[in-house]
């Protein structure tokens, strides 16, 4: 059996796979002397975990499985089951408390797929899974570990660790950073840079937009440095941004490895998200932004441009939501027209003109293809997905099923940082021909604790097998 190794004191918002046992999986990459390895970080929640007492403690218990696919080969490297047992706790009320698992894997560079099953001793035995794939790569190269976000650290007591760190790390196992947390702290580590040539180099950290992958001037770190024979071949880095004033959004943080002559020799990225009340929206900070020349000059028509910022809100933060709604009540043509042109400035500081003529497109063909006999396709449940995350992997339409209503359901293979995320949408009304959403497996959406009870069934109540089937093996 094994115990908890570290324990979290920090609240994580949201939850990946489950309402029952709720897990977190975080993961990264990287190089020791004993060849390449892989870390996994399994987070728990001991809110949603089954305590029992023990002597004056209660402690609970889950079962972990952990099978490692190579792709290349087609043949399992790692198949293991084991007990973990949480740390003690003194209330069975345990204040959302999280104590994770850790585990490395010896793996070769290649491409892999990782399964994890986990259910809890205590409970009903129901089985969760993560299931992810993931790349190794060659670390025989000048090159970067995946990055590690980090929650806490102290100065190393010993040297059991794999990494080069001097620092006893613990995972920031989430991508998600509320409002309360001021600083994105992260570990990486540098191999071979002995074969760079003359020794000099850059490494270049920063912060950029996910969507439109523009740095960020306030978030960057520059550092020239220079190899010296008889140091160590491979460095390690704890760095950290001050992401007080960062706006609430989709960013990816990048480490990247530059020549002398700004040519990138490696590069690594993860995606994160931020939500920042501090960053509010005032009228004072809009009414600055110029909008001469710019292409929203040409809308003078107070209905036209107030339509098109009604268009964005399936992609509006919730700061920007607030202001938009303001600006709409108070139908101010220039400071609509300056609301309008900072939003997609900020979203590609390029060519925002050529940004919004593209989200546009995807408003029409939308309001064209999810319209019913009440409200424009933009504003249907269908429509505000297709806008958010875009057009998905695979869409099963059932149109005339004699037991069922009908419904849709789409399936995206990756969005942003999860996999295998589906949306359940069922028109009930014919009279209105409304497609509403009502399950979600994505995070951040609101799921229907009814509908997921019924998806984890063998049968779903008035929609039979054939919607089990359709949900789980979308076609």
């Amino acid at each position: 059996m094994k115990q908890a190794l570290v324990f979290l004191s920090f609240i994580i918002s949201f939850n990946i796979y489950s309402q029952d046992l709720r897990a977190y999986l975080n993961k990264a990459s990287f190089n020791s002397s004993n060849g390449s390895f892989l870390e996994t970080y399994l987070a728990f929640d001991a809110n949603t975990l089954h305590l029992e007492k023990k002597n004056d403690f209660f402690i609970g218990k889950i079962n972990i499985s952990v099978l490692i696919t190579d792709l290349s080969r087609n043949i399992v490297v790692v198949n293991e089951n084991y007990i973990l047992e949480s740390p003690k706790f003194k209330f069975k009320e345990s204040n959302n408390l999280f104590f994770f698992d850790l585990n490395s894997y010896k793996l070769n560079s290649g491409n892999y797929n990782i399964i994890i099953r986990y259910f809890d001793l205590k409970h009903d035995k129901l089985v969760q899974e993560i299931d992810q794939t993931l790349v190794i790569d060659d670390f025989n190269i000048i090159s970067l570990s995946d990055i590690q976000l980090i929650s806490e650290y102290t100065n190393k007591k010993s040297n059991s660790s794999q990494t080069n760190s001097n620092y006893d790390l613990t995972p920031y196992v989430s991508n998600f950073y509320p409002k309360h947390i001021n600083e994105l702290t992260f570990y990486f580590e540098e191999y071979n840079i002995d074969k760079i040539t003359n020794g000099k180099y850059i490494l270049n950290t920063f912060i950029e937009t996910y969507e439109t992958y523009q740095p960020l001037n306030d978030f960057n770190k520059l550092k020239r440095k220079f190899y010296q024979k008889d140091s160590l071949i491979n460095y390690s880095n704890l760095l950290s941004f001050n992401i007080t004033t960062l706006p609430t959004g989709n960013y990816n943080l990048v480490c990247q490895i530059k020549d002398v002559s700004n040519k990138i020799l490696s590069s690594k990225k993860v995606f994160f998200q931020r939500s920042n009340s501090f960053s509010n929206f005032t009228t004072k900070d809009i009414s600055a932004v110029s909008i001469l020349g710019s292409f929203v000059e040409e809308f003078t028509n107070e209905n036209q441009i107030a339509q098109f910022i009604d268009y964005l809100y399936p992609i509006y933060t919730p700061e920007e939501n607030i202001f938009a709604q303001n600006q709409l009540e108070k139908n101010n043509l220039i400071l609509m027209q300056q609301f309008f042109y900072n939003f997609w400035k900020s979203r590609d500081p390029i060519n925002p003109q050529s940004a919004w003529e593209s989200y546009f497109e995807k408003v029409k063909s939308v309001n064209r293809d999810f319209k019913n006999f009440k409200i424009d396709g933009y504003l249907t449940d269908r429509g505000r997905v297709y806008l958010q995350y875009g057009p998905p992997n695979s869409r099963h339409e059932v149109r005339n099923a004699s037991s069922s209503y009908p419904y849709e359901i789409w399936h995206y293979y990756k969005l942003n940082n999860q996999s295998d995320r589906k949306f359940v949408f069922v028109n009930s009304d014919f009279a209105t021909d409304e497609y509403r959403l009502v399950y979600s497996n994505v995070n951040g959406e609101v799921t229907n604790q009814e509908w997921s009870n019924r998806i984890r069934q063998s049968n779903i109540p008035s929609f039979g097998d054939d919607f089990n089937n359709n949900y789980i093996n979308p076609r």
